[in-house]
């Protein structure tokens, strides 16, 4: 059952997914008929439900994650409505995700579906928001944040998520994730993050430049550890000498080293 509520003019629904151990909060936002990410398959009813009381007639997708555009297809299949996602994402968005069982508890199983490509800017149905496209690979190839500069309003998908980073998925590249990050801090003002998974986040640039800081400091700190002779899993027990429930559950598919090996 997801939970519903506001801030200011944007809609927002929270659900929950997981088991106990690796527990994953979803939030999803709508905005004057545009809705950002469709959330996973496991939640599709629910989506579903948020989906047509906010008459959406546009959705967005941050990145082709499974907790992001699990329900897309649904919405392709059942309706008119676009769905847009970065162009060199759609090839993905072909083929049917491999999952591995931990995945599929969590989120289901995404459909293939065929999205458009993302446009530089996205209009509001009424033409009151206008929402500018910046991408920002590192947590995919392919991922994109979404700005109001009028309102100083940054969707981050999955950008923010916190202030640190513990653990990082096999295909993240979080060298990649600082260049991002640095990127979006120097070219925008922005004050209020809407995070898919954190919420949103009031002093969301102060926020997002404290990541950055750790991000950095791991980095500065992984690089003299090489020139020591260390290797990156022994770098990754130094640095982050404790192990989530979700790395040993995935089978390292999420891991410290995960973030080590890239930076």
């Amino acid at each position: 059952m997801m939970e519903y509520s506001k801030y200011e003019d944007v809609s927002i629904a929270k659900g929950v997914c997981g088991e106990e151990d690796y527990e994953t909060k979803i939030f999803l936002y709508a905005l004057d008929g545009l809705m950002i990410d469709s959330g996973p398959k496991i939640l599709e009813q629910d989506v579903v439900k948020f989906f047509e009381k906010q008459n959406i007639d546009q959705v967005v997708l941050t990145h082709n994650h499974e907790d992001h555009a699990g329900t897309a297809p649904w919405i392709l299949k059942n309706t008119k409505v676009p769905v847009y996602l970065n162009a060199g994402a759609i090839s993905s968005a072909h083929q049917p995700p491999v999952m591995d069982g931990y995945v599929t508890k969590m989120w289901g199983i995404r459909d293939t579906f065929d999205p458009q490509p993302l446009p530089e800017k996205l209009v509001t149905r009424s033409g009151k928001y206008v929402l500018e496209t910046i991408e920002t690979p590192g947590h995919l190839p392919y991922h994109n944040c979404f700005i109001d500069r009028e309102r100083g309003w940054l969707f981050t998908g999955d950008l923010y998520l916190g202030t640190k980073l513990f653990i990082s998925y096999k295909t993240e590249n979080v060298g990649q994730m600082i260049v991002s990050i640095e990127k979006v801090l120097a070219d925008y003002e922005f004050d209020t993050i809407f995070c898919a998974h954190a919420g949103v986040v009031e002093g969301g640039k102060a926020r997002l430049n404290k990541k950055l800081l750790f991000l950095q400091d791991i980095q500065k700190q992984t690089r003299e550890l090489r020139a020591q002779g260390m290797d990156d899993h022994a770098i990754a027990g130094e640095l982050i000498p404790f192990m989530l429930t979700i790395e040993e559950i995935s089978g390292g598919d999420w891991s410290r080293y995960n973030i080590i090996h890239t930076l």
